[in-house]
């Protein structure tokens, strides 16, 4: 083995070194370890951002827009394990359902040929001890179709579309909740003083 090679291979060991020391430094947002979660009064408790998530109880919503959002959701933060038996989080959406825009028109017949539908979302995470609401935003999902000169055809697509842009709405909110517990709570890092050598 060439001087060469040796120093290109002491390089790639150095950085492979590297690399596994900064891997412990970050913290991955679906990372399975616990949070600390403040509970009001008396010592904080370990949950984990899964575990808050599945502590949500989801309000109806109107509307069929509204009740597939609120199924979705219920699903996705619980896993499939249905309403929360003992909820400490309350989540109360408001959904508006677009109405069709025109994306496209055909030239010759000036019928619509694409249309967007859209679906907007406000929501509220409350904690329901306190009553004091923790989180707040809003979600956007949009989905385009294509029109169709049979009636059916086209209502069936525009249900498809609304339903599409429903999950988009559902995963924004899912996203910025396991944002939130995810973080809630926890401690910046102690500034640890380091003294210089030979002082």
């Amino acid at each position: 083995m060439s001087w060469s090679d040796t120093k290109r291979f002491g390089r790639i060991g150095v950085l492979l070194l590297a690399a596994l020391g900064l891997g412990g430094c970050l913290q991955p947002m679906y990372a399975q370890g616990p949070v600390v979660a403040s509970t009001g009064p008396g010592a904080p408790i370990a949950v984990s951002p899964e575990a808050g998530l599945a502590q949500v109880d989801i309000l109806p919503i109107d509307g069929r827009v509204g009740q597939k959002i609120r199924n979705d959701l219920i699903f996705t933060l619980t896993g499939g394990a249905g309403v929360p038996t003992a909820p400490r989080y309350r989540l109360d959406i408001t959904v508006q359902v677009i109405a069709a825009q025109v994306a496209i028109v055909d030239p010759f017949t000036s019928r619509p040929q694409l249309q967007t539908a859209g679906v907007d979302a406000s929501y509220v995470l409350v904690e329901i001890n306190k009553g004091i609401p923790i989180v707040s935003g809003n979600a956007i999902g949009r989905a385009t179709y294509t029109r169709n000169r049979q009636r059916f055809a086209s209502t069936r697509a525009q249900r498809d579309a609304e339903d599409r842009a429903a999950k988009v709405v559902v995963e924004q909110i899912r996203a910025k909740l396991l944002a939130h517990f995810s973080g809630h709570g926890v401690p910046p890092a102690p500034v640890v003083a380091v003294k210089p050598a030979g002082i």
